[in-house]
């Protein structure tokens, strides 16, 4: 370049309004070769450290953010080499550390734009930044406007829900239920389309039965002819039964098989030799074996219409699943019956969803009919006393009850929380509070027996950011698990601590502790543990709400439990920033 052409150059390139980098293409080092004067203002850091530098020598990582921002510098510098054209990176945010005072935040607009050789070949890199911070800080301010004011909009719209919270949740369980026979109707509705596609089968087959016959009084004198459409009749036969989704077979007179599809094949792991004859039923299981049989032979006979009949098949890992079975018979123009087709459409999960469903009622009901039993008769002998006010029986019916309405008012609190989760609807109310404080007082608030006492320790000075009547509800269930199944322990341990920036609560009883092959289940919907020494209560829903509250505030939840030594459930949430 000439000294004219480098002196008009430099004068352009330093009084571009936006900073710009000049980088050598000389991956993974990209030395920087020169920054104009916008970009030296704009820096901390003097030029004369920064030219002649290896990038990624001259800004490394000081946290995890940084590292994340400057891998995708990288990214991008390898891009514009890679594929020759102008990149824009995503926004690049960084927080600058500052000693004795709050981080700087920085946001940053780039894009690289490849500077070529006559050849062809990416000689420098051209990288602008602008710098998009004020804009970003004003859009955050705003968002968190919003924020407040529909924190404030949910809070009045709280005063009315409690108003009619009863009401509200019994519908929610209604909703629930009816959200289970929904899906069960399109379980149902899926099913019928497959029954048509199963009748269209039997409809093309008839038709290429006809098809058959009539070639064949029309051809009988052309043997070879006649043989060869038989042959490709077959063919369109088998080539149907494979094209289906689901296990299909033929059977004859005796309920002998005479061909399989590949979806039963591969289903079963079963070869042809293992499966045809009698061979299929060691597909079938036991307990299931004398209804499929006496089906088939009460359609047989005619005392029953074709239809379904529900069973199991065993799939090639071992595994026992439900299907409807169907079983249609096929005729010849006498109307005999040559032949019978058989088809097996899995229903397992439909059968599991219903299940769960009949097990979630009956237990939902009789945890609702406990405490309410108690409550009606703790009522029925207050009603009875009203003219002996001195009665010593008052306070305890009194507190019974209302050890009786608390249960009541946990179980529905989980129903409407089941419900809320399952729609996407649980709100978090954040705010910062003293994390010991609020455990001292939600210990405080708990209606346990007399017998039980519970222990805070740990660190008194760890501010939270969480929506506080949540985690209320975690540790109510953390306690509440400790009594019921830990009853011998009569001192339930709740530590506070810190750990990086995130805060620890752990609840530790000295129970029995809980079986390692049922640990990693606690956690799942309906859930309960089996113990041969006690009958637990409850939905099986606490710890499914509870993870999921904390996975709402980021934290994570565990327990650590062995057997004869005790349990520790805990769970982390983040201090307050």
């Amino acid at each position: 370049m000439e000294p004219e052409q480098m002196h008009m150059f430099e004068a352009v390139f330093n009084q571009v309004a936006f900073p710009i980098t000049i980088i050598k293409p000389n991956a993974p080092r990209f030395t920087i070769i020169a920054m104009n004067e916008q970009r030296k203002k704009a820096s901390p850091t003097p030029a004369d450290q920064l030219i002649g530098k290896d990038t990624f020598d001259a800004f490394k990582s000081w946290d995890k953010n940084s590292e994340e921002q400057l891998e995708l510098l990288r990214k991008g510098l390898m891009a514009v080499i890679k594929e020759k054209r102008q990149v824009k990176l995503p926004l690049l945010y960084f927080e600058f550390p500052v000693k004795d005072a709050p981080p700087i935040r920085g946001w940053a607009q780039t894009e690289i734009t490849p500077i070529f050789d006559k050849a062809g070949k990416v000689e420098y890199l051209l990288s602008m930044a602008r710098d998009v911070t004020e804009r970003e800080l004003n859009r955050l301010a705003l968002a968190e406007s919003r924020e407040k004011e529909l924190a404030m909009s949910e809070e009045l719209a709280a005063m009315n829900e409690e108003l009619e919270s009863m009401n509200e949740e019994l519908k929610t369980s209604n909703d629930e239920l009816q959200t289970v026979n929904e899906e069960l109707a399109c379980t149902n509705e899926e099913l019928a389309v497959t029954n048509e596609h199963l009748s269209l089968s039997n409809s093309l087959l008839e038709q290429s039965r006809e098809s058959l016959q009539d070639l064949n009084a029309e051809l009988e004198d052309r043997i070879l002819t006649r043989t060869k459409a038989l042959a490709d009749s077959e063919t369109r036969f088998r080539t149907m039964f494979e094209t289906i989704s689901h296990m299909a077979w033929t059977v004859n007179n005796n309920a002998e098989a005479t061909f399989f599809n590949k979806r039963w094949h591969d289903y079963t792991g079963f070869s042809f030799d293992q499966s045809k004859g009698h061979g299929w039923k060691e597909a079938l299981h036991p307990d299931d074996l004398d209804a499929t049989t006496n089906k088939f032979r009460d359609v047989q006979t005619g005392l029953k219409e074709g239809g379904g009949i529900e069973n199991r098949f065993k799939s090639i890992d071992g595994e026992y699943r439900w299907h409807l079975t169907r079983i249609v018979p096929v005729k010849n123009d006498a109307g005999e019956i040559e032949m019978w087709i058989g088809t097996a459409t899995e229903i397992n999960q439909l059968k599991e969803l219903q299940q769960q469903k009949d097990d979630f009622i009956s237990i939902a009901s009789h945890e609702l009919k406990t405490p309410i039993t108690s409550l009606k008769g703790s009522l029925q002998l207050l009603e009875r006393l009203i003219n002996e006010p001195a009665s010593p029986l008052i306070p305890k019916l009194i507190k019974q009850s209302s050890r009786s309405m608390y249960k009541i008012s946990a179980l529905v609190e989980d129903l409407l929380n089941l419900s809320r989760i399952s729609q996407n609807r649980l709100k978090l109310n954040k705010s910062a509070f003293n994390l010991k404080s609020a455990l001292v007082a939600y210990s405080n608030e708990m209606r346990l027996a007399d017998q039980f006492k519970v222990i805070i320790q740990g660190d008194e000075n760890i501010q939270v950011f969480a929506d506080e009547h949540q985690i209320n509800q975690v540790l109510v269930n953390f306690v509440n698990n400790a009594v019921k199944y830990a009853p011998l322990s009569k001192e339930i341990l709740v530590s506070v601590e810190k750990t990086g920036n995130m805060a620890k609560v752990t609840v530790t009883d000295k129970g029995p502790g809980i079986p390692a092959n049922q640990l990693d289940h606690l956690f799942e919907r309906y859930y309960r543990v089996e113990a041969s020494d006690f009958q637990a209560s409850g939905l099986g829903l606490g710890l499914y709400i509870s993870a999921e509250i904390i996975k709402q505030h980021e934290g994570q939840i565990g327990v650590n439990s062995e057997l004869g030594k005790g349990s520790s459930f805990w769970f982390t949430i983040p201090v307050n920033p």
